[in-house]
């Protein structure tokens, strides 16, 4: 599928007041919304935020790195690299996607091709695993809304009429062999534990804004480290060793 991306060019943004940092020691993506129900799209919206953020709030410029509308167009705010505005405390170590529409409504199909894309774009230039969370889980707000941050939670899954037919009794016969395998012998940085296990349960964890690391496949400080959050988020013991009951709650 292509993307359409806007550049700031692109929809004449104006200039910084003044000139923009440079991130340095990137960790994440936040996923936020605009908050406006029955939202426009097209570059006037995107000019809207700019005029609230620089005029109204006195910001150096739009706040968030890339923005996403309904139709699925990415536009560049302040770019990728750049320290954003919109996350408080994170705003040095993280790059920002806003969802220009309603985030507890019905989320379009494009826009969440869109969000996802950009998001593993994201993390390809960093050549690194980031984490991904939505802004409530660094402050307290609503946003990205709930339809748009339970999607997050759920690992950011698309439809399957615009992806590839599955197998889908093979997948889940995949799933539950290695399931069993990990009952008998679960996973831990103790046990030095390697192989397609690890990198499923890795993926699973980076998809849901623990910090895993690169899915490799090894269960290194990261993963171990992941699994606890993911552990006391879900209410099961926080030992950082997926057995057979941690194992159940990541996927089935």
């Amino acid at each position: 599928m292509g993307r359409t991306i806007v550049s700031r060019d692109g929809w004449n943004a104006r200039p910084p007041k003044r000139a923009f940092s440079k991130l340095r020691g990137v960790v994440g993506v936040v996923l936020h919304h605009s908050g406006v129900k029955s939202a426009t799209t097209g570059p006037f919206t995107v000019k809207g935020f700019e005029r609230y953020h620089m005029d109204s709030r006195g910001w150096n410029a739009i706040a968030y790195n890339w923005l996403v509308d309904d139709d699925g167009v990415i536009y560049e705010g302040r770019g990728g690299g750049i320290v954003g505005g919109a996350t408080r405390g994170w705003n040095s170590r993280t790059e920002s996607i806003c969802y220009t529409g309603w985030g507890s409504g019905e989320v379009s199909q494009r826009a969440l091709d869109s969000i996802k894309w950009l998001v593993s774009d994201i993390q390809g230039r960093y050549g690194r695993g980031l984490w991904v969370k939505g802004h409530r889980d660094l402050a307290s707000t609503s946003c990205p809304g709930t339809s748009l941050y339970h999607w997050l939670q759920d690992g950011m899954p698309l439809k399957a009429d615009t992806a590839p037919e599955q197998d889908w009794d093979g997948i889940k016969a995949y799933v539950a062999g290695l399931g069993a395998a990990v009952a008998r012998r679960p996973l831990s940085r103790r046990r030095r534990s390697r192989g397609p296990a690890v990198r499923l349960v890795q993926a699973k964890l980076n998809g849901l804004g623990h910090d895993a690391g690169p899915v490799d496949g090894v269960y290194g400080r990261l993963t171990a480290s992941a699994v606890r959050s993911y552990q006391q988020r879900s209410g099961l013991k926080a030992d950082g060793v997926v057995g057979k009951n941690t194992w159940a709650r990541m996927f089935l």
